[in-house]
């Protein structure tokens, strides 16, 4: 038989790979699995975490639970919603004069994304710069552990760390396996506290993580070692149930802030959207919201929220059978119509879950105007990475059509 590496990959017949934290803890007070952080991971462990986390009391559970296994933590308090090269300098000198053995990063994707860098700069010279882009990190990092609050960003098991750098425009990524949390501790009743617009647009984060990697491109020229190695069983299993929760349980989870089962889905749901787009990837709707976030300020999963539907619409006629399995999460009563029917309901029908969580329509709703739109599709045309992954070539006209619908 011949060597694997003589057949031509094809769609059928191509490699993937699939990787995840070492370890996924979940469930209504799991974070109790701190106790056990002394004796498996090391007993010096830095927090980072930001002043909310600290006021609402998750900081001082997390400490007397590491305490309670003979750990010495430090606390380093200062994260923000968007991380910065500061913000991170400064984490990553505090963790120098600790010398922790284990970072676990605390709250949403920034604090968690900020764990992440500070591990690399811990092991490894800066400016942090150096790390951008896939693969640059040289070698291995000490263990990160991520504990979400909000229920959206999936960092707790991705390869990616998102920082906002003043010398460039938008926010750039590090990607590599070698930052992927050893542990994830999913404990929904830590986002119990979220307001309700951190739920609504963490949540519509989680859908776009979930929509976009089981919408991806099938590439078949990715080597199975890509970071994003495109649509795959693995990616499509949790993509689904992913999509079914959120459609269940996101107008709950706003609405009715302390309703347990919906905190527990929505938990769930963006844990298994997170390892989802951690190997497909994300594609077209994450691209436009990168500058469109800059220009506008506002959060990541409310442009997320704000874009899909424009780009769902589309990619349409590339993914019929996936779209209407989005559009009948939504509607049940789309079970008795064909795929094609179904499909073409799914954007409106995203653009309807945003209703009923008080997310805006329209660009020109947060903040955009009219006239920055060409701007917004040269810069996310450069963004090749996930433009890439898109099932839909999409060069900057077309870039510029779907912002227009988006407007």
């Amino acid at each position: 038989m011949p060597h694997s590496s003589s057949v031509p990959q094809s769609a059928s017949n191509r490699h993937w790979g699939f990787s995840s934290a070492g370890r996924v803890f979940f469930g209504w007070g799991v974070l109790e699995e701190l106790r056990n952080v002394g004796q498996e991971l090391g007993k010096r462990a830095m927090v980072c975490t930001d002043r909310n986390i600290i006021k609402s009391g998750i900081a001082d559970r997390v400490e007397a639970l590491l305490k309670e296994d003979g750990c010495e933590v430090l606390i380093f308090p200062d994260g923000r919603p968007e991380v910065d090269l500061k913000t991170i300098d400064a984490s990553a000198e505090a963790a120098r004069q600790f010398s922790p053995d284990v970072i676990i990063g605390v709250g949403g994707g920034s604090n968690m994304d900020l764990g992440k860098c500070t591990a690399i700069l811990l092991k490894y010279p800066g400016p942090l710069s150096k790390y951008y882009g896939e693969n640059a990190v040289p070698g291995p990092i000490i263990d990160v552990i991520g504990i979400p609050t909000t229920s959206g960003t999936g960092s707790e098991v991705s390869p990616v760390a998102v920082v906002a750098d003043p010398d460039r425009f938008m926010k750039v990524g590090i990607a590599t396996r070698r930052i992927i949390p050893k542990w994830a501790l999913v404990d929904p009743s830590l986002t119990v506290s979220c307001p309700a617009h951190v739920t609504a647009h963490s949540g519509m984060d989680a859908l776009s993580h979930a929509i976009e990697s089981f919408c991806a491109r099938v590439p078949e020229d990715r080597s199975p070692r890509a970071i994003f190695v495109g649509k795959n069983p693995v990616s499509d299993s949790l993509a689904k149930q992913a999509i079914q929760l959120i459609s269940k349980s996101l107008t709950k989870a706003v609405t009715e802030p302390s309703n347990r089962e919906a905190r527990e889905n929505m938990a769930l749901a963006s844990l298994l959207a997170g390892m989802a787009f951690s190997n497909a990837g994300t594609a077209a709707v994450h691209a436009l919201q990168y500058p469109v976030g800059e220009a506008t300020h506002t959060s990541h999963g409310l442009g997320n929220a704000v874009l899909m539907p424009a780009v769902l619409k589309a990619i349409t006629k590339a993914r019929i059978p996936e779209l209407a399995f989005i559009a009948r999460s939504l509607d049940s009563n789309l079970n008795k119509v064909s795929d094609e029917a179904a499909a073409e309901q799914a954007a409106e029908l995203v653009a309807q879950l945003g209703d009923s969580i008080q997310i805006p329509r329209g660009l020109g709703a947060i903040g955009m105007k009219r006239e920055q739109l060409n701007e917004m599709a040269e810069l996310a045309s450069g963004i090749k990475r996930l433009l890439d992954n898109s099932p839909v070539p999409f060069d900057q006209t077309a870039l510029l059509h779907i912002l227009e619908n988006a407007y």
